[in-house]
């Protein structure tokens, strides 16, 4: 019966260990003139840093052909998140060197110093690309 005891007290711990240790991605809101979309957020430390500024009001402008930027003072700490991604469209990804969160409106190439934060869907990327200087916010989902 103590063996018994002893091995479920074993298998309970190594499950609490196992589920600690799974990474669960984060999903937070955008809105943008009284409608809200919801962005889900990369589990890597750049993206932790943005949610942890929640909220944040931003106004975001075309850049290029397939980008909206928004600039972050002060910049993101991106510890240990990967610092090359090849962005889709609807990806939310930081540019390191210059401090700006950049939403793709379209397909892009693999960029050195561009890290990926998150995925947003078809309708919240149109929203965005649409929003002209408009305010948007970006906050912890209800």
């Amino acid at each position: 019966m103590k063996l018994q005891k002893l091995v479920l007290t074993h298998l309970a711990a190594c499950a609490a260990l196992a589920l600690g240790g799974v990474a669960m991605a984060q999903d937070i809101e955008m809105a943008i003139g009284g409608k809200v979309y919801t962005i889900t957020l990369e589990e890597n430390d750049a993206a932790k840093a943005l949610a942890a500024r929640l909220p944040i009001k931003l106004q975001f402008e075309d850049f290029g052909a397939v980008e909206r930027i928004a600039y972050l003072n002060p910049k993101l700490d991106v510890g240990n998140a990967p610092t090359r991604t090849t962005p889709k469209t609807g990806d939310l990804t930081y540019y390191m060197p210059w401090g700006n969160l950049a939403a793709f409106t379209g397909n892009f190439r693999s960029s050195e110093s561009l890290v990926p934060l998150g995925r947003m869907s078809t309708e919240a990327i149109r929203a965005l690309r649409d929003s002209g200087s408009a305010d948007v916010t970006l906050r912890r989902k209800e």
